[in-house]
């Protein structure tokens, strides 16, 4: 562990300019070590997370949703959006999210076939 080393002299003997420069090498030694444990530590686990998320998210996405339940307060919308049908919300994915009232898209076009 770095420390800094003592002062030349007792503080009460020191000028401002020595106790400037004495009080700059505990702030290096500082600054050195977060800049290792930023590129040394947390940019590979920063890297390690982000690739973890991606493989769960993968094998989440792999799978269809659950069955549709229509529950009162889910289905409640006081009013429609302004944009397209006024049905779907902005980031609406047609496997994911439901259209309230309907259920989801792809269980409805796969009734519609048969």
């Amino acid at each position: 562990r770095a420390t800094a080393p003592p002062p030349p002299k007792p503080v009460g003997e020191m000028n401002l300019i020595e106790i400037t420069e004495y009080n700059k090498i505990p702030s290096m030694i500082s600054r050195d070590r977060w800049w290792l444990f930023t590129w040394f530590v947390m940019v590979p686990v920063t890297i390690a997370t982000g690739i973890n998320a991606y493989y769960v998210e993968s094998e989440h996405l792999s799978h269809d949703p659950p069955a549709f339940i229509p529950y009162d307060h889910m289905m409640e919308q006081k009013k429609r959006y302004p944009w397209g049908d006024g049905k779907k919300s902005l980031f609406f994915h047609p496997k994911y999210n439901v259209i309230k009232g309907e259920g989801y898209v792809w269980q409805a076009k796969e009734e519609d076939v048969e």
